[in-house]
């Protein structure tokens, strides 16, 4: 049986890997070539799972528009979505660093080497069940720390609860789906995302609404749709995972016991990837629960409303960046860093024709998406104002994505996610605060005008990062396979 990853050929008995290499690789229109090819299935997963996001918060909103539960379901979706993600986003970056570790191991022709540390992001994910259990039992107490009361304090609460207990199963998953991202098949991941995310829309239609005969559950019946959703992607990508490993005749034993050098590795270089982007939504967390809700909940309905569109012009260059990470990475264990700045450089350009495609969007047509959610004349007045902030930094947030998710493919994490942190907490953070409290007659625009102006430093701090080459001096790898295997397989 053969298994066959893009220009891989690996034969499942002896485990050897061989291929062809038709064109140069180094060529910048070759590397465009396998950029998009790379980037297509991990933008249309990242869209896929976008739009069902949107398609979620459109049907909570109908809630709302009904008077259910006080009609502050979309902002306690929001709330608690958000504020569960911001210990997910945390082990979100040390799964996502399997794509780094598989893509380099592939590149220097040690395939082995990134099955290890894909086994040991999946051991993390096992030990950080019981953090999560103990953050959802105390999860309602940091919303009462904002000063949430009565039907908002409780559905955040509940939804947070549910996205908590969602988080290991989607911490798992996404360990695997970043090995075969770092492998060069991304497809899998897309076909385990988008069956969850179908799965999650018939139940949310049915449980949301009591359709097919369900109860109503209301914002619990989205809540458990996810949870559901969650484990049969999860499944899927399991099975492609043995399945792999099946072909691949591996001594499974052997890579995927607990190996406590390379788990240490994975969270060495991992952790501060993760703390980078779990710092910034702990920091867009305080933003939102303390600044902009503090204008009333029409800001509140405004902000969650905004934030979906915002969503969608981020996630696909997220997909995006995970491609560019993979194929730098690729680049970088072959030896070739030249082919790794021009991969990065076509990153950039797609990324910043889509996202100032967006923006452009967000300014012309703001009235028109802010009526799509939001009613209330004060609600849609602030989702407007919120919208033109938007479309100013979707430039800027391209650059962000596409180069911190290059220096990610060269094993570089700690500065970025300084440079992230830093900025987040005195810019986005305090000087949010700052202008929210003393100038409080400027409303929304006054703690957006700080948010933006943090992400326009973000994303030039880090395009500097990555154009001053210091990423060059790290070998994530190091000479040798920690478990030693046939491997013959020419640069792809």
């Amino acid at each position: 049986m053969t298994f066959d990853p893009e220009n891989i050929s690996i034969q499942a008995k002896g485990a050897a890997v061989t291929g062809e290499v038709k064109t140069d690789p180094s060529t910048a229109m070759f590397l465009l070539a396998k950029l998009i090819r790379l980037a297509i299935p991990t933008i249309v997963g990242a869209t896929s799972l976008t739009v069902m996001q949107f398609i979620d918060g459109w049907l909570v909103s109908l809630l709302d528009r009904r008077g259910i539960d006080g009609g502050v379901n979309l902002a306690a979706s929001f709330n608690g979505g958000l504020t569960a993600f911001v210990p997910l986003a945390l082990c979100f970056g040390v799964a996502g660093l399997v794509n780094t570790f598989m893509a380099q191991s592939v590149g220097k022709r040690q395939v082995e080497v990134g099955v290890q540390y894909t086994w040991q992001a999946i051991w993390l994910s096992m030990f950080s069940i019981p953090v999560f259990v103990v953050l959802a039992f105390y999860i309602g107490d940091i919303f009462q720390l904002f000063g949430h009361t009565g039907e908002l304090l409780r559905l955040e609460t509940l939804f947070s609860r549910y996205m908590l207990a969602t988080a290991p199963i989607n911490f798992a998953g996404l360990a695997i789906g970043s090995f075969f991202l770092g492998l060069h098949r991304p497809g899998i991941q897309v076909i385990a995302g988008i069956t969850g995310n179908v799965v999650n829309l018939v139940l949310d239609y049915a449980l949301i609404f009591g359709n097919f005969g369900c109860p109503a559950l209301h914002l619990l019946g989205a809540a458990i749709a996810t949870l559901v959703a969650s484990v049969v992607s999860l499944f899927i990508l399991m099975a492609y995972f043995y399945r792999w490993q099946r072909q691949m005749d591996f001594r499974i034993k052997n890579v995927s016991r607990v190996r406590l050098q390379a788990l240490f590795k994975l969270l060495r270089v991992g952790v501060p990837a993760g703390a980078q982007l779990s710092g910034d939504i702990f920091c867009w967390t305080i933003f939102t629960l303390a600044w902009v809700d503090h204008f009333g909940p029409a800001a509140a309905e405004a902000q969650s409303a905004v934030m979906r569109y915002v969503t969608i012009s981020f996630m696909p260059a997220v997909g995006l960046g995970n491609a560019v990470t993979a194929l730098v990475a690729n680049r970088i264990g072959a030896g070739d860093t030249a082919s790794a700045i021009k991969t990065a450089r076509w990153g950039i350009c797609l990324a910043v024709i889509y996202m100032g495609g967006c923006g452009l969007i967000f300014w012309l047509a703001r009235a028109a998406l802010a009526g799509v959610f939001l009613s209330g004349s004060m609600a849609l007045h602030m989702a407007e104002i919120i919208l033109i902030f938007s479309a100013i930094f979707q430039v800027f947030d391209a650059m962000n994505v596409i180069f911190v998710s290059a220096l990610r493919g060269a094993g570089d994490t700690v500065v970025p996610s300084l440079i992230t942190l830093g900025a987040a907490l005195t810019i986005c953070v305090a000087g949010g605060g700052v202008v929210t409290m003393l100038a409080p007659q400027y409303g929304v625009s006054g703690p957006w005008t700080m948010a933006t102006i943090y992400i326009c430093f973000s994303g030039m701090a880090n395009f500097i990062w990555w154009v001053s080459g210091r990423w060059k001096r790290i070998d994530l790898l190091g000479k040798r396979p920690s478990i030693p295997l046939a491997i013959n397989q020419p640069e792809t």
